[in-house]
């Protein structure tokens, strides 16, 4: 038998205590490093869980998506509350990101699926998506060269809502008309910030099958960093555009940045500043050949309207004397070939100083087989503009005049 004094024992048993407390302690540091990221499967009830598990939490959830998984989902995932965000867990900016794709059946009357996530808000009280955020993920809209689908975006957001954020998100290959809306709602949304976006392609440049890569018509917002897709805004008073980088590949660009839409905002572009964008056209892929300055593209492959300005230099005599008013485009930067850089038309009260050419700017084209006979179109330029439509506005001196556009 041993001999074990009181000391020893309490010793011991303190030993025992801290040694429990340690391990304990190493659970809770491995415990913390365990994913928490949103299981995919099973997937036949991925919609429904993903929608629940939003509209059954509060202001702030954050659903988090696992890296390098799809999500396939046959109805918009809707964000419910103020200030939830969906993204990718660890905030990858690579092809890690989570990819939500759209996998809901279309419709043989064109009909079907057309958006990943809403964040409009559209059935519940106005700013019930105030601060929302879709951070660091991709949406496939998985068009894969079928017809257009009548219905939204691949991304709604916006809506009669504040202080979104759209950030780090690829979207490409939508269904519907765009890769992403931010909607105005009732002529009420406000503050939202897109950026560092990678968006396109989006649709093709078969007739009537275009798409817009980002469709703005949200008064006060930052569009900046998005790439490849044209940037179209609707009036949307008091945005700025900046610092974008818009390019071509294998599809030919009908505009790089469009303030041409009447509607919804009344041809109102007051405080909209575009500026500081690098918009590139095509260029050759052909092997260079000594004392060659042209070359040719595999594709055709050009933008054809670098910058437009007016109703007019998109939808011809459509909106009849309506014109844009009281936008501002200046400091931006054209490079590749295009067919204008800038075209000008129908306009009020704008000013356009300083956007620049780079060397290898080219201007070229012809009248397309689906212009109407007594359409009037300009001759390939730089900077044109029908000084018969534009009136109370600030230009800079290169413009080429125009008559009839």
């Amino acid at each position: 038998m041993f001999n074990l004094d009181t000391r020893t024992i309490f010793f011991r048993f303190v030993f025992f205590l801290i040694t429990m407390s340690a391990l304990r302690s190493v659970d809770s540091r491995h415990n913390s490093r365990q994913s928490s990221c949103f299981a995919v499967d099973p997937t036949n009830t991925l919609t429904d869980r993903l929608n629940i598990a939003l509209n059954s939490s509060t202001n702030g959830y954050v659903l988090s998506l696992c890296p390098n998984t799809e999500y396939p989902v046959e109805a918009p995932i809707m964000f419910a509350f103020p200030d939830q965000e969906i993204s990718t867990e660890g905030y990858p900016t690579d092809d890690s990101r989570a990819t939500i794709l759209i996998n809901g059946a279309l419709a043989n009357d064109g009909s079907g699926q057309t958006t990943a996530v809403d964040g409009t808000c559209v059935a519940s009280a106005p700013g019930s998506c105030d601060g929302v955020k879709l951070r660091n993920v991709q949406i496939n809209g998985a068009r894969n060269g079928g017809s257009p689908v009548t219905g939204g975006g691949n991304v709604e957001m916006g809506g009669s809502n504040a202080n979104q954020l759209v950030e780090y998100v690829r979207s490409y290959n939508p269904r519907g008309w765009t890769c992403m809306h931010i909607d105005e709602g009732a002529l009420s949304c406000n503050n939202i910030t897109v950026q560092n976006n990678d968006v396109g392609p989006c649709g093709t440049d078969n007739f009537q099958e275009w798409a817009d890569g980002l469709s703005i018509s949200c008064q006060n917002a930052i569009v900046e960093n998005p790439t490849d897709g044209g940037i179209v805004l609707f009036g949307a008073p008091g945005t700025q555009v900046y610092n974008n980088t818009i390019w071509v590949v294998n599809q030919t660009l009908l505009g790089g940045i469009n303030m041409v839409d009447y509607e919804p905002w009344s041809g109102n572009y007051t405080n909209t500043v575009v500026y500081n964008n690098t918009i590139l056209g095509g260029f050759s892929n052909e092997v260079e050949l000594a004392n060659e300055t042209d070359g040719t593209n595999s594709n055709d492959v050009i933008i054809k309207l670098g910058i437009a300005i007016g109703p007019r230099t998109w939808f011809g005599d459509e909106y009849g004397n309506n014109v844009s008013l009281s936008g501002t485009v200046h400091d931006n930067m054209f490079s590749g070939a295009f067919s204008y850089a800038i075209g000008m038309s129908s306009a009020k009260n704008f000013t356009v100083e300083n956007n620049i050419l780079l060397e290898n700017a080219t201007f070229i084209g012809l009248r397309g087989p689906n212009c109407s006979s007594d359409d009037t179109t300009p001759n390939p330029a730089a900077f044109v503009i029908d000084q018969s439509t534009v009136s109370a506005s600030t230009t800079q001196s290169n413009f080429t005049s125009i008559q009839g556009w």
